[in-house]
């Protein structure tokens, strides 16, 4: 090599895609190519990536993740979910094509073709499955489960009229009637991987919902006193609450704290518990415009198809989970799992099943901005072509 060719590779070719991952806050999920050119150099990206092919296992298991991939998109991606835009079809030498190899060495093809393009798709959904294969926490689940939802149901109790209740009177720490109690089981696979996507980090470790409690109350101030039950009976620990993550556009918290202090210059010999109630309730009460804001916030901070959309108070906790080895009795495994705890009252649970805020609608929503996100020059290469072949048809229906 002279020392012009030199010069040039070592100074000016670099891998610009791969360096907005680094200085853009880029997710590596929305890069347009990869950067690799040879068969021998495509083996030792994907042995460095954490699987050596020349171990038969290993490239069981990363033919395995390709093919999961291609199957994800046929079930969730081809067709827009807004019926907006036509189907699409994974042409078969992607289809056909479980290569690594072949895919990795296609994705870095400097020219946008449509080979390029869905070599970059298979690829950002093979990069998600793969995170969510190699999550630890997936083998301590059950265990996890337990000991999280543990907690709540040595509180929880159902009366024969099939009455939520949350403490005991018998006991000592108070009654709480709720109109609903649900224990939010793990995720499936493939909201797991649909979550993923839609994140700009794309790791398991940033998904804070894979399983989480709902308590909905019968009206705004039973929402205030749910938390304050938690807390004084220790159910959770508020130490290990997740600042960043907790979410409120249901309680007007200044606002209540002024009726609180109101509240205590009253005479209250006279007044039943009822009374009590009414006159927080309306301090409790986020102003239409204030709500907005809130909202917006939450939004903004999450995504444009958030489950926020309706009102409630969500915290995301930390707990510090004990688990024995099934194999070595001795060796115990000490961790921090989170855990989403969502609290609303009847009024927000109802609005929260009907408009934009439906699952339905939550979930069409998602889907659009994933599809979107994986098959971005997919999606471009077909408008382009479709807008091409308008065009020759009306050239011919002029002629």
């Amino acid at each position: 090599m002279d020392k012009t060719n030199r010069l040039e590779k070592n100074f000016l070719e670099f891998p610009y895609e791969l360096f907005n991952v680094v200085f853009s806050h880029k997710s590596f999920v929305d890069i347009n190519r990869l950067n690799v050119y040879e068969e021998n150099e495509a083996k030792h990206y994907i042995k460095n990536y954490g699987y050596d092919l020349d171990n038969p296992q290993a490239k069981t298991k990363v033919t395995a993740i390709i093919n999961e991939a291609k199957k994800f998109i046929q079930s969730y991606l081809l067709e827009d979910p807004e019926g907006k835009a036509p189907s699409i079809v994974i042409p078969p030498d992607i289809l056909y094509n479980d290569d690594p190899v072949n895919l990795i060495i296609a994705a870095s093809q400097k020219e946008k073709t449509l080979h390029q393009s869905w070599a970059c798709a298979i690829l950002r959904i093979a990069h998600t499955i793969t995170h969510v294969d190699n999550d630890l926490s997936k083998y301590f689940m059950p265990g996890i489960k337990r000991q999280i939802f543990s907690r709540f149901m040595e509180h929880l109790r159902v009366t024969r009229q099939g009455q939520y209740v949350l403490g005991d009177e018998k006991n000592g720490s108070g009654e709480l009637k709720l109109k609903m109690f649900e224990m939010k089981n793990e995720k499936s696979r493939e909201s797991l991987i649909m979550k993923l996507l839609h994140k700009a980090e794309n790791v398991t470790s940033d998904v804070f919902d894979r399983i989480g409690v709902r308590i909905v109350t019968f009206n705004k101030l039973d929402v205030i006193m749910v938390l304050k039950y938690l807390s004084t009976n220790h159910v959770i620990s508020f130490a290990n609450i997740k600042p960043s993550r907790t979410r409120n556009n249901l309680i007007n918290v200044p606002h209540f704290l002024q009726g609180i202090e109101e509240l205590k210059s009253h005479e209250l010999a006279n007044w039943t518990e009822n009374d009590v109630v009414d006159f927080l309730e309306r301090y409790l009460v986020l102003p239409p415009e204030e709500k907005t804001i809130h909202t917006d916030k939450i939004l903004k901070e999450n995504n444009p198809y958030s489950s926020t959309m309706y009102s409630s108070v969500q915290i995301t906790v930390r707990q510090l989970i004990t688990i024995n080895d099934p194999f070595n009795l001795n060796l115990t495994y000490r961790f921090f799992f989170p855990f989403e705890i969502q609290i609303l009252d009847e009024e927000s649970y109802n609005e929260s099943r009907t408009g934009r805020a439906s699952h339905e609608e939550y979930k069409k929503g998602q889907i659009s901005s994933v599809r979107r996100r994986v098959l971005k020059n997919v999606l471009k290469y077909h408008e382009s072509n479709s807008w091409k072949n308008n065009c020759k048809k009306g050239g011919n229906d002029e002629s």
